[in-house]
């Protein structure tokens, strides 16, 4: 693992920068506003092909839309050509150092992620989200390689029972919604080696509050603005010595 849950990287959102959802632009636009992430929501073809699709389906020229269940690829590529496989999200993901968040539109996805990750040797820089804690718990029991986030959408009624309960299914950590995300959440999620993420996230205020309670994975549509705000080098340390 080349990174620790002391480390904060900010994860563009599907459509950052106003690009097209469900593309590779967005992934570009995120690196170069500064993310050290993209977010990617996954769904199958009919014939169980993983690819980029967040809405169940893509927008046709003439004003009518592409239901994916009911498509094959190949009909879905004759379509909506700007359909991207997870295999070309991920080459591109790691051309940009960006960590992978994968929201989960269908459990079955996993087996075939699974290999994509490992043939481009990028499982230990993705992350699975959209889950609740029993299906991440079942998911993570069954896919011990890959990296299972909990959804935490509602204030915990008891916080070290949440965190216990993510360790006791061997998660990878909890994604909180901002709203409910406690500075000692996190203290004890980092404590014990989990990781913490984010639901989306957009305004200023409250970014700033998410890094300075140390969140791992902040996602945003802004990028450039959470980048913003993420400490930086004094001009003596960023000067080389010769």
């Amino acid at each position: 693992m080349l990174y620790t849950n002391k480390d904060t990287f900010i994860v563009s959102a599907p459509a950052c920068m106003d690009t097209e959802p469900d593309s590779l632009e967005a992934i570009m636009a995120g690196n170069e506003a500064g993310a050290g992430g993209c977010a990617i929501e996954l769904d199958l073809t009919s014939d169980g092909i993983a690819v980029l699709c967040g809405r169940g389906g893509y927008p046709l020229a003439d004003g009518s839309r592409l239901s994916l269940p009911e498509a094959t690829f190949e009909e879905a590529r004759g379509a909506f050509q700007k359909i991207v496989t997870i295999g070309q999200a991920i080459e591109l993901a790691k051309s940009c150092a960006s960590k992978l968040c994968i929201h989960l539109r269908n459990a079955g996805l996993c087996a075939q992620v699974q290999l994509a990750l490992a043939h481009a040797d990028y499982t230990d820089f993705a992350y699975f989200v959209d889950l609740t804690l029993s299906e991440a718990a079942k998911l993570a029991h069954r896919f011990p390689a890959l990296h299972f986030m909990a959804d935490v959408l509602e204030a915990p009624t008891n916080e070290g029972a949440l965190i216990r309960s993510a360790q006791d299914a061997h998660l990878f950590g909890l994604r909180v919604a901002p709203a409910v995300l406690t500075a000692s959440l996190c203290e004890e999620a980092h404590r014990v080696g989990l990781y913490i993420a984010c639901t989306e996230c957009h305004d200023e205020a409250m970014l700033q509050r998410l890094l300075e309670f140390g969140v791992n994975f902040i996602e945003t549509l802004r990028p450039d603005i959470a980048f913003s705000l993420l400490p930086q080098p004094d001009a003596d340390d960023a000067q080389l010595t010769i």
